[in-house]
């Protein structure tokens, strides 16, 4: 069975491979910055946001960017670069 926010996975691992490593601890608002400033990429968030509703595919978008990268949480923090979010976690390795 696929799950219903594949989609939202494989754009997260899309943008991750756009993405030099090390990924830094802001790894989860890059990601969210990338999809901002990519005509395609947002067009895809705005379509997963239709169906799934905006804070699903943003609450899945730090799921995802911590369980591809291998990272762990360090802790809660205001955005402030991204307008697609309010907040994220910080992630260390």
């Amino acid at each position: 069975m696929i799950r219903k926010t594949q989609r939202v996975h494989d754009l997260v691992e899309e943008v991750l491979g756009t993405m030099s490593q090390p990924y830094n601890e802001d790894i989860i608002e890059d990601v969210c910055l990338a999809i901002e400033n990519n005509p395609r990429y947002f067009q895809i968030y705005q379509e997963l946001s239709s169906d799934l509703r905006h804070w699903v595919v943003n609450n899945w978008i730090g799921r995802y960017a911590k369980q591809i990268t291998g990272k762990q949480t360090i802790r809660e923090v205001t955005a402030k670069r991204s307008k697609l979010i309010t907040g994220y976690t910080k992630l260390s390795s």
